[in-house]
């Protein structure tokens, strides 16, 4: 997947920081899901690694998530009752991977955390682990 500049309204992406935290383990089960691969692949151009890369979103920068949030994004629609539905933005994490940040679109999920998939593990691709802060670049 190649981002470029003209994917987003903006001709700069949208920067912000957040820590790493671990997750609940549900999105490895999620992203393995034949359909769910499939929507990723056609619509993002991610083969997903099984798991989602977590982040809090630091203080100072979770003004920004309601802009995420209001931008023009990928639907993942689910196919089933038992599966939630979301919306996709592309994404660079800590300038290096590609990806897509995924919003799950349930009640009480928490707005300060983010979900990333990409096609490889990022917490080894990088090197981090959970308390460690990471820029993303979100393409609006």
């Amino acid at each position: 997947m190649e981002i470029k500049a003209s994917q987003s309204n903006n001709t700069m992406p949208l920067k912000l920081r957040g820590m790493v935290i671990t997750g609940t383990g549900e999105a490895g089960r999620i992203t393995e899901l034949p359909w769910v691969k499939q929507q990723f692949r056609e619509k993002l151009g991610i083969n997903p690694y099984p798991g989602t890369f977590n982040i809090t979103v630091l203080a100072g920068d979770r003004d920004k998530i309601g802009t995420i949030r209001q931008a023009k994004s990928v639907n993942t629609i689910s196919r089933d009752s038992e599966h939630c539905q979301g919306v996709s933005l592309h994404v660079l994490v800590g300038g290096k991977i590609k990806g897509a940040l995924v919003i799950p679109l349930i009640p009480h999920y928490p707005p300060d955390c983010l979900e990333i998939t990409a096609s490889e593990n990022i917490r080894h691709a990088l090197g981090v682990k959970d308390g460690d802060t990471i820029e993303l670049e979100v393409y609006l």
